[in-house]
């Protein structure tokens, strides 16, 4: 049984990040069980721990932030990655016993659930990597082949006692995203494809509703609930996911 935490739509990207490792904790003590989480805040851009190690790190960061994204460190795997407020973090997190197991069958689950999600909305959205892509994996849903636009990216975080898997979907406005993700992987000296981004002609309300069908159908679902507790947990973590404390 999967508990479907509410939508979340945050003034600053700070706290879904810190929600998200909230819930994480949750569950690897037990406290929580299984849980879908979907937020949504104010423009920002994630990177990996990875990329703050490439020599034109800083100058990437002082590129988007100028244009008003701050750049965060995310502490799962994948690439950078842009987001606003038409776009969609969801991740489910499950208790574990070995974190060695399951990985790439929880990839799997995440892509068919993701692509089954928009499916429901009217995507012709499939499993597989894009040309170009930002995030670039084998854990993407795209439309058309490798030529076609990247709806989402997925990545992991595995702790001892919890997994995370977790799905950034660029739903509305997404040209917005373009200048910042083409800067942002132009200092790095990555490959990015602008006409790889594009919208989903689906509001995010009803793509969140339709990852919560999805997920219910596949795992049962109940209604959950975020208390002041965990919400509290979350921001505390303010400080934690700046890109600045990681130069």
């Amino acid at each position: 049984m999967m508990e479907i935490l509410p939508f979340q739509n945050f003034a600053a990207p700070e706290d879904g990040f810190g929600l998200q490792q909230a819930v994480l904790e949750e569950v690897a003590n037990r406290e929580r069980e299984a849980a879908m989480l979907v937020w949504s805040s104010s423009p920002y851009v994630a990177a990996t721990r990875l990329e703050t190690r490439l020599p034109r790190f800083r100058e990437a960061v002082d590129g988007v932030e100028r244009l008003g994204f701050p750049v965060m460190v995310r502490n799962s795997g994948g690439g950078a990655v842009a987001a606003n407020e038409g776009s969609i973090s969801f991740s489910l997190t499950f208790p574990v016993e070995d974190m060695r197991r399951d990985l790439f069958e929880r990839y799997g689950e995440g892509v068919e659930l993701v692509s089954s999600a928009l499916r429901r909305v009217g995507v012709e959205a499939e499993g597989g990597e894009v040309e170009g892509e930002f995030c670039p994996g084998a854990y993407s849903v795209r439309s058309g082949d490798e030529s076609g636009v990247k709806h989402a990216g997925l990545a992991q975080r595995v702790t001892r006692r919890a997994a995370r898997i977790e799905a950034l979907i660029l739903a509305r406005e997404t040209g917005k995203l373009v200048p910042i993700l083409d800067g942002f992987y132009g200092a790095l000296d990555l490959p990015f494809r602008p006409s790889s981004v594009g919208d989903i002609s689906a509001s995010v309300e009803e793509i969140v509703e339709a990852l919560a069908a999805e997920v219910r159908e596949r795992y049962g679902g109940r209604e959950g609930f975020l208390s002041e507790k965990t919400l509290e947990r979350a921001r505390g973590m303010r400080g934690e996911w700046r890109a600045s404390r990681a130069s």
